[in-house]
């Protein structure tokens, strides 16, 4: 493994992000759903893609991660912020190219961070939230052993058509209109490292089932 992988798994590489990842970020299709297109960044200039990289290199509570295909590709971003050292803990965010969900990828790659974050860096808890609404997501924690802990309301970047308009209406209940905006409903969850072990130990750990 060379120096600048950190883990691999299936078809992924997961490694530091650097400053020329934004580059290739800066070509991913744009998200239409308006439940996603806050991860729509302008990164098309220079100044564009330092000011990005500096608002998150910039954090000493945050770490990045990018996310490569079988190809080589920058296809997705993993970050782990609210760092607490003392405690060994953190908190998960995941993004994935608007083309490349649902084929196994963002799997793949939190199944190899979570290796190298409980194995390798020998943290305690990673934590994550995640809307209600998500429900792909959802079932991706739940399948690597993530437990939820907790339901709150959180106000999401989305137009108003998401209370609206037909091809809503099945999570229409887990979002409402707030002052100011729009929120949805989110799960926090957690993976502790004695229940990642365990689950190892049981050969119930996600990146041994082969698919």
């Amino acid at each position: 493994m060379s120096e600048k992988v950190l883990a691999r798994e299936g078809r992924v590489i997961v490694r530091k992000f650097k400053r020329s990842d934004l580059a290739d970020r800066s070509a991913w299709p744009p998200y239409r759903d308006p439940l996603n297109t806050h991860l729509n960044f302008d990164l098309s200039t220079f100044i564009d893609r330092e000011r990005w990289l500096f608002t998150r290199k910039a954090n000493a509570g945050r770490m990045y991660f990018a996310i490569e295909d079988e190809q080589g590709r920058l296809i997705g971003e993993m970050s782990l912020r609210d760092i607490e050292s003392h405690e060994k803990t953190s908190r998960l965010g995941i993004h994935l190219a608007s083309n490349k969900v649902s084929q196994g990828y963002g799997r793949e790659a939190l199944a190899g961070l979570l290796t190298y974050y409980f194995d390798n860096m020998k943290w305690n808890t990673m934590y994550l939230d995640v809307a209600a609404f998500n429900f792909r997501a959802i079932r991706l924690y739940e399948r690597l052993h993530f437990e939820r802990m907790r339901d709150f309301w959180r106000r999401i970047s989305a137009d108003d058509c998401v209370l609206t308009a037909p091809e809503y209406a099945h999570i229409r209940h887990l979002m409402r209109r707030a002052p100011g905006g729009i929120e949805a409903l989110h799960h926090d969850m957690l993976l502790t490292k004695e229940r990642y072990f365990e689950t190892l130990a049981q050969g119930t750990g996600e990146h041994l089932v082969a698919e």
